[in-house]
């Protein structure tokens, strides 16, 4: 029973560990979009006074993703456009997405994309 509960436990660890290293677990809303392939380097969660005036919570995240910023840019742009969230800028020298939700205007973020070789890190940066 001990070696069954060890490997049980193994696995869902290991599948946990899985599940936020491919954003499966963050703190984005559930339908911000979410870059397929990318890695989750980091990410950091903010409550209460630490955040801007209306929030409630800010979040931050780092992705990594073995795709050029040609086409990650390319995927934000659309996907920010489309369904509740909006684009408000797009600067394409510096990489960034300034982006909205369309139901809830405060809520409010960047998209940061730069280059690391031949792939992308896509920092984002959510106030809800």
């Amino acid at each position: 029973m001990l070696v069954l509960a060890v490997v049980v436990g193994a696995i869902g660890i290991t599948s946990l560990v899985n599940s936020f290293q491919h954003g499966g677990l963050t703190c984005l809303p559930s339908d911000f979009p979410s870059y397929s392939g990318a890695t989750v380097i980091n990410e950091h969660t903010f409550y209460g006074t630490g955040v801007a005036p209306g929030d409630t919570q800010s979040c931050q995240m780092t992705l990594d993703s073995n795709d050029n910023v040609a086409t990650v840019t390319a995927f934000y742009n659309e996907k920010l456009g489309s369904g509740d969230w909006k684009v408000v800028t797009f600067n394409q020298s510096t990489g960034q997405i300034q982006f909205q939700r369309a139901s809830r205007p405060l809520t409010v973020g960047t998209v940061d994309l730069l280059g690391r070789g031949s792939g992308t890190e896509i920092r984002i940066d959510l106030s809800s």
